[in-house]
């Protein structure tokens, strides 16, 4: 059986053939509410078949491309999908087994987020047509992968932009407590029901690994969080001070870091800025220091506050950093630019009176890959300078 049909505008036959994977709403000819949720064949405004896409009329996003081949769209199709990410990771994938295995649009699977953590699986579904198929998901998941279980953390607020409420469920088995993974030379533990995002921040797997690099003498954690970081730090610097915000997440530092028999770090618990502060008044020198703040700017209409605040933070560390010490700092604000972030850090050198040269550009890990055509994949920015 076809699938119902929409037709796009000019202008939007016009934003299609830049391959981004997204049509939206004011770019269709005509809307049809009746069918929110499911699959529709696209059309160009001469009738001729261009994709097949999820619809839905609530969302600015009213169709997220599917396949540009006129096939069905299937059970068999979605587990082929889901083999080839698997596969892919296979290739890609070192020294872990807490990885993402799905990156939404960027694998061909739109608004679909799977992650592994060892032998679990934790999904999140944030489109009104991949929560219809969710079933069909969590059933070829289970064939390829064989988890021992499967939760939804569909607890994100970009559901609601399609309609969909916010929630946290159990699909299949039962997850544990707390999952333990390893990443590098590292072991940690995740709440994989509570935990942020998924259960933890994957996309800076190989930053965290790369950090045991450069990581010497007194080295400093800024928005540590659970401690990955810190703990990769720790590996190789003779004291790591990780500062957060969030008393349970130190709490849960202090837990992974008794896990891995590190008993060199120190958690402080207050705002990254202030701490930085007092860190300047105390005159204290580091060899090196982590930056990974949560994304300032979430819109493009934050991008000036956002640059404040990340020069704030940067150009602290950069007055707290000896002679030759690196800086390891990143943004994943999708919104602000590598070209912006480079001026903001340029600018940071200028009001800490310091000299740095860039010794590495970072970004986020092949298991979170970029496709070129929909460059909202393409969001963390991560940047090693040594202070010369």
């Amino acid at each position: 059986m076809s699938n119902p049909s929409l037709k796009v505008t000019r202008k939007g036959a016009a934003w299609f053939r830049t391959g981004h994977p997204w049509i939206y709403k004011d770019d269709l000819e005509r809307g049809d509410p009746s069918l929110s949720g499911t699959i529709v064949s696209l059309l160009d405004n001469n009738g001729n078949f261009l994709a097949k896409a999820f619809y839905n009329e609530r969302s600015k996003i009213a169709l997220r491309m599917i396949t540009y081949d006129d096939v069905p769209v299937d059970a068999g199709f979605w587990r082929s999908r889901l083999s080839g990410c698997i596969e892919y990771r296979k290739k890609t994938v070192k020294d872990a087994d807490a990885y993402r295995i799905v990156h939404s649009e960027a694998d061909g699977l739109p608004s679909l987020i799977v992650d592994k953590y060892g032998e679990h699986l934790s999904i999140q579904t944030l489109s009104l047509g991949m929560d219809t198929i969710k079933d069909t998901i969590v059933e070829a998941l289970k064939d390829l992968l064989k988890p021992a279980s499967v939760v939804a953390r569909n607890d994100s607020a970009m559901r609601k932009f399609e309609g969909l409420e916010e929630k946290k469920e159990v699909l299949y088995g039962t997850p544990p407590e707390k999952a333990e993974v390893g990443e590098g030379n590292i072991k940690y533990l995740v709440d994989i029901m509570n935990g942020q995002k998924t259960g933890a921040y994957l996309d800076q797997r190989e930053n965290h690994i790369a950090s045991e690099r450069y990581s010497r003498g007194k080295a400093l954690d800024c928005f540590s969080y659970q401690g990955l970081f810190s703990l990769h730090m720790a590996l190789s610097a003779d004291e790591v001070t990780a500062v957060d915000s969030s008393g349970p997440a130190l709490e849960a530092l202090k837990q992974n870091a008794e896990l891995n028999g590190l008993a060199k770090i120190r958690t402080v618990e207050g705002k990254v800025s202030e701490t930085l502060k007092s860190f300047q008044k105390e005159e204290r020198q580091f060899d090196f220091i982590v930056l990974d703040p949560p994304a300032f700017a979430k819109s493009k209409k934050d991008i000036q506050s956002a640059a404040r605040g990340y020069i704030d933070i940067n150009f602290r560390a950069m007055k707290l950093l000896k002679r030759g010490g690196h800086l390891m700092t990143c943004s994943c604000s999708y919104n602000l630019s590598e070209g912006q972030f480079m001026e903001i850090l340029e600018e940071s050198l200028f009001e800490s009176r310091r000299r740095a040269r860039l010794v590495e550009k970072r970004i986020q890990p092949a298991d979170h890959p970029i496709l070129l055509n929909f460059p909202e994949s393409n969001y963390l920015k991560c940047f090693v300078l040594e202070i010369v």
